[in-house]
């Protein structure tokens, strides 16, 4: 299970250190649209690392009260649960920000279909149809996460540095 803590742990710290980047950045004054985005990008740094630690933690809370398999397959349905709502609010968001879904273009799309991919895998999770490998498998959605994780760290690091 040290894993998961090691995740948690890590995905934290790394929201944390985008924290800083987006903190040395100029005010509001003059912020341009690639800006506003890094602003999105920041905020679902920060709210897609809170989703990883809670659940990263949330299986090892649920072997107190269930049989090991139950509580990763438990773990896997909220955790698509809350993807899928987290979606429906992302997208409402990029939509009120910009006034379109796809606010970064194809590579929005292609963020889209991947976080897609990963909340069919936990289904599949959730219903039992990937074997018994269930820690293994929800690892793997977690870590599925945190590389978009990874990927919106990249984005706003290379965006706010960048020459004016």
């Amino acid at each position: 299970m040290e894993e998961f803590y090691a995740l948690g742990e890590i995905t934290i710290s790394i929201a944390g250190f985008a924290a800083l980047f987006s903190i040395l950045r100029p005010g509001h004054k003059n912020w341009t649209v690639r800006d506003s985005l890094n602003l999105i990008r920041f905020y679902m740094m920060i709210e897609v690392a809170s989703i990883i630690t809670i659940f990263s933690f949330l299986p090892v809370i649920l072997q107190g009260y269930f049989e090991i398999e139950t509580s990763f397959r438990v773990s896997s349905g909220l955790y698509l649960l809350t993807m899928i709502l987290y979606q429906v609010f992302a997208l409402k968001r990029n939509k009120r920000h910009s006034g379109k879904i796809a606010i970064g273009g194809n590579i929005t799309v292609i963020v889209i279909l991947y976080t897609h991919v990963i909340m069919v895998f936990a289904l599949l999770q959730t219903l039992g149809f990937l074997g018994n490998n269930h820690k293994t498998n929800y690892l793997v959605l977690l870590f599925a996460t945190f590389i978009f994780n990874i990927y919106l760290f990249i984005r706003l690091i290379y965006f706010t540095v960048r020459k004016e």
